[in-house]
């Protein structure tokens, strides 16, 4: 997903290519509209989900690749382009369930860019995330952010010494599993959650 086809011959991969300017720096003042333009390549996107869902999954992957690619060609100060470009993961979850694509995959694929997001495009999007995907993808989210969660407490629980009541590894994914079981409605869970990570 992160590295652009380049012999695709979808019409639309000359637009977006085209939209992004490459090789012109974008300064401060001119992310704004910059940006407004890649939004509206977006909206096109996104409107064909519903008759070829798997062709935009496609073309959301190629947004999503040259957003990284002009990443440091531009002055994101205000954040404008890197909002932008997280937005563009919640349209291609979208698709993704659109097309019928296995959930548990799509989950893989999103943890693997949240642990490999050099441009911070996926920075506190958890919250987001969980309000698009639907209930199979958001029990797959759970299953590999627990698994990952476990690992982290059964690691803490082998050192020797005092336990640190803060553990960043452990605590970023109870972070993300508060917000599943806080979109699931499961009382339960999330009290065991709160529990296991000395919270109150």
């Amino acid at each position: 997903m992160a590295k652009r086809r380049a012999n695709r011959k979808d019409p639309m991969d000359r637009m977006i290519d085209r939209a992004f300017l490459h090789g012109a720096y974008i300064p401060y003042d001119g992310v704004f509209s910059f940006v407004a333009d890649l939004r509206r390549m977006e909206t096109e996107i996104a409107n064909l989900v519903t008759s070829d869902p798997a062709r935009t999954v496609t073309l959301y992957e190629t947004f999503i690749a040259g957003c990284h690619e002009k990443a440091e060609d531009l002055d994101d100060s205000d954040g404008e382009f890197g909002t932008f470009g997280g937005s563009l993961f919640l349209g291609w979850i979208k698709a993704r369930q659109a097309a019928g694509a296995d959930p548990g995959e799509t989950a893989t694929l999103l943890l693997a860019r949240m642990n490999d997001d050099d441009y911070g495009f996926l920075n506190d999007l958890e919250r987001s995330i969980v309000k698009v995907l639907d209930r199979a993808g958001l029990q797959a989210f759970e299953l590999e952010i627990r698994a990952r969660f476990d690992k982290e407490c059964a690691a803490l629980a082998e050192r020797k010494g005092p336990a640190k009541p803060n553990h960043y590894p452990r605590d970023r994914w109870g972070g993300m599993l508060r917000f599943i079981y806080a979109e699931q409605r499961d009382i339960d869970k999330y009290l065991d959650l709160t529990e296991r990570t000395q919270l109150t």
